[in-house]
């Protein structure tokens, strides 16, 4: 199953898709919730089954982070992919960000929070590819919340086994290969940016079935 970013977007996995047509999205809620376990609860409530069952979660940035809220649960015990997800541990100064952004976005008027997030997400879509950046986002009540909730989780060690991939290119991302196998995980770093599933799905699927 796979767990969309920040944005909660599904086209983000549109190419991954149609190399594995059995991997189906987990749709984030649509609701501004700060905490992960209210994040978590409304999943359930739509895709408990599903995701009880599933062999592997695949988590984008903020979806990994879900993920693993979910294995934490023990919701699942699905095997973990992250892409470009904040690592164990959560970088002190990452979360007092997304503490303080997350309590400044809902205040923006809609007009300026659509041109400053739109911006920016638009140069993270497009360092990975050509294709049209789908310009749809959510409230920014939604993403502040969802940053609140990052600020607030203190993430549990990963899980055994737990695939920690990242762009080579994500200006997000700082940790290298040593301290992922020092929090326990499986490094694959790939030639991307923040999302190497949108610029090579095939190459990531190549990448993942070598590691072990």
């Amino acid at each position: 199953m796979l767990l969309p970013g920040l944005r909660g977007d599904e086209r983000e996995f549109e190419g991954l898709r149609a190399l594995l047509p059995e991997a189906t999205p987990i749709a984030l809620p649509a609701k501004a919730h700060d905490r992960f376990d209210a994040i978590i609860e409304a999943i359930l409530k739509a895709q408990r089954d599903e995701i009880a069952a599933a062999d592997t979660l695949l988590g984008a940035s903020f979806g990994g982070l879900v993920a693993r809220a979910l294995v934490a649960g023990g919701y699942t015990r699905a095997r973990l992919v992250l892409i470009g997800t904040l690592p164990h541990p959560t970088p002190p100064s990452a979360a007092s960000r997304c503490g303080i952004t997350g309590r400044l976005v809902p205040l923006l008027p809609e007009s300026l929070y659509g041109r400053l997030y739109a911006r920016r997400a638009a140069s993270e879509w497009r360092q990975d590819t050509d294709d049209a950046w789908p310009a749809a986002l959510p409230s920014p009540a939604v993403i502040g919340a969802r940053l609140r909730a990052i600020a607030r989780w203190g993430l549990p060690p990963l899980p055994p086994g737990t695939v920690v991939a990242w762009g080579t290119e994500d200006r997000f991302v700082t940790w290298d290969a040593a301290a992922v196998r020092a929090w326990g995980g499986i490094p694959l770093p790939l030639p991307a940016g923040h999302r190497p599933h949108l610029r090579d799905p095939q190459g990531l699927i190549a990448a993942l079935s070598q590691v072990e």
